[in-house]
């Protein structure tokens, strides 16, 4: 792979982490996995292909330039996955809270008459 190969791989993977954030955003979260799972692949990808690659001083600093922003970009999305991740963690305790409630004030099943057995049961 060449130089210029390598830079433009890089570049893909920017693109795509500006989509994750939007989709971070929009509160997409099938669309930020869906990405991230590609996102994977590909830095996989790149790690294989850096190894064919020499980068020039030039090169070098492009690729940290776009690291940087990629980074940047991750921990953006992070802040909107944290905050998810908050988000559903009080649904949850809600959800137990509404449980324990229903639970503590339901009655027992089988202590439960039911009023036919009072109008129609011969004495």
């Amino acid at each position: 792979m060449i130089q210029a190969q390598l830079i433009a791989a890089y570049e893909q993977l920017l693109e795509q982490s500006r989509r994750i954030l939007e989709c971070a955003e929009r509160a997409d979260w099938d669309g930020i996995f869906t990405l991230k799972a590609q996102g994977l692949i590909d830095a996989a990808y790149l790690r294989r292909a850096e190894g064919q690659a020499e980068l020039d001083d030039a090169g070098q600093q492009r690729k940290l330039e776009l690291m940087s922003q990629i980074i940047e970009l991750d921990g953006q999305v992070s802040c909107f996955l944290h905050a998810r991740q908050n988000d559903l963690g009080q649904l949850m305790q809600i959800n137990r809270r509404k449980s324990d409630l229903n639970n503590a004030y339901r009655a027992p099943s089988n202590s439960v008459i039911p009023i036919s057995h009072y109008l129609y049961h011969k004495k």
